[in-house]
């Protein structure tokens, strides 16, 4: 049974004090309204990450079917930041095996209505919860650790981390759906506030809301709906745990695509750390990967770090782009000759990662 994304929206990523999550949700998949009036979905899949704690609701899911009117299963896939990537893999499953025809995957995260500080202690309870956050640890202080490795092991200069944001802020200015739709120097990055050193403030990514939907179905709902489904070739999911000196979860991932020659990537740049480790995996020189962004078709969305980082709702909007970039309708840069994109979605230090394989 062959899968596709037979559809795809998605909400610039900002901070909507006025709405809910709900809110969001529904404005996203109100994009997809002519497709769903000719097939109505089989089962809706809400990735959301913190609900409990940031909208204080639960059964998230049931609430958006009866939202849309929509009377069909509805489940909440929460996996933290890697919810969108792992609601993806559940409806990938759920049409590979012909349980369902057509499942409506919706990412929805709200995290613009706090301060750092409280989102900060919401984004550590990922951590370990005896040695790390009752310990008040927070995974800034891990990505510092991580770029600090790196650093001695390759004989790296602080300097080269500023490559990857100095390239999402460029991507990002022209995607008029991201967050921080601005160029940024290399000197205003160098100087920014220290995080954890060494870690700096335009290391990281900017938290904030969104929402995306997407439709995956078989190949007889795709031709219905859809004038250009993109076939999903398959997705992979890896649980190995957070190791300091090397991402063990994406190394397992996208082990099985060694030949599958993407044309570009969207991938879950967390931190400047995370993106260089991520693309070492993706078999770039380790190393020297960042020196090499320019002859890289990656991230043209501005990434997490520019685009803005919508929590569990990340990997959904991923899958977004690459639909769109394949299809010739990102409104933002544009991948040349796009036939094959691989996703990777992962949660924010890379315990657990999903890849996604698209294709025209």
């Amino acid at each position: 049974m062959e899968v596709f994304v037979s559809g795809a929206s998605l909400l610039k990523v900002d901070k909507y004090y006025e709405n809910g999550l709900l809110d969001l949700a529904v404005a996203s998949v109100s994009q997809l309204e002519a497709q769903l009036s000719e097939q109505k979905p089989d089962v809706i899949i809400l990735a959301n990450g913190y609900g409990e704690v940031t909208e204080e609701q639960t059964q998230l899911a049931g609430k958006l079917s009866n939202a849309l009117g929509l009377k069909v299963p509805a489940i909440r896939v929460e996996n933290a930041d890697a919810s969108g990537g792992s609601a993806v893999f559940s409806a990938y499953s759920l049409v590979k095996s012909g349980i369902a025809k057509s499942a409506l995957v919706v990412g929805a995260e709200k995290l613009g209505d706090f301060p750092s500080s409280h989102l900060n202690d919401v984004i550590a309870q990922n951590l370990d919860e005896e040695f790390s956050y009752r310990a008040g640890v927070v995974p800034q202080a891990y990505a510092a650790i991580q770029m600090k490795l790196y650093m001695k092991k390759y004989n790296l200069p602080r300097e080269y981390f500023a490559e990857w944001p100095y390239q999402m802020h460029k991507n990002a200015a022209e995607n008029p759906n991201a967050l921080l739709k601005f160029p940024v120097e290399r000197d205003t990055i160098l100087s920014s506030q220290v995080v954890s050193d060494p870690l700096r403030l335009f290391d990281t990514s900017a938290r904030a809301d969104g929402a995306s939907a997407i439709l995956i179905t078989n190949e007889e709902v795709a031709r219905k709906t859809c004038e250009t489904p993109v076939k999903i070739e398959g997705v992979h999911f890896s649980n190995a745990g957070v190791n300091l000196r090397e991402l063990l979860s994406v190394r397992e991932a996208v082990l099985p695509w060694r030949e599958f020659r993407p044309d570009f990537y969207e991938i879950h740049d967390s931190y400047s750390i995370t993106a260089a480790m991520i693309l070492d995996e993706l078999g770039q020189e380790r190393g020297k990967s960042l020196y090499s962004l320019d002859q890289l078709q990656v991230n043209f969305s501005g990434g997490l770090k520019a685009r803005g980082y919508p929590g569990g709702a990340t990997g959904v909007y991923q899958v977004a782009e690459g639909f769109l970039q394949i299809t010739g309708t990102f409104k933002g840069k544009r991948v040349k000759d796009p036939r094959r994109g691989l996703v990777i979605s992962m949660d924010d230090l890379g315990s657990t990662a999903i890849s996604i394989a698209l294709s025209r």
